[in-house]
């Protein structure tokens, strides 16, 4: 059997890990974002990445994921979060956490 990986991944761990609350799982106030090499393009289709949140931003891959509300009190949440989406660090250029301004899930697989 072959290892889950991707966006369904990242949304079924932190969805588990906030099921006991009465409450979203998401903080509505950040995103994830992820700067990614172009050669990253080949997996985007296989690990289940939206067209909403993926943009191409100064040549290069921008990814944006909403983030866990509690994601301030957790260890090294950027760790988890790359395990998670199964993304090789060998094609990550910058991750950052951000504002966010929209309102659609970006969550939500093709």
């Amino acid at each position: 059997m072959s290892k889950a990986k991707g966006l369904e991944t990242y949304k079924k761990y932190w969805e588990g890990q906030a099921s006991f609350m009465d409450q979203s799982p998401w903080n509505q106030q950040k995103i994830l974002k992820l700067t990614l090499t172009n050669d990253f393009e080949k997996n985007i289709q296989e690990l289940g990445f939206s067209n909403h949140s993926l943009a191409r931003e100064g040549g290069k891959l921008t990814l944006r994921l909403k983030v866990p509300y509690n994601y301030s009190e957790l260890d090294d949440f950027e760790e988890k979060a790359i395990e998670l989406l199964d993304i090789d660090k060998n094609y990550l250029i910058d991750m950052s956490l951000t504002n966010s301004n929209c309102t659609k899930d970006l969550t939500k697989a093709k």
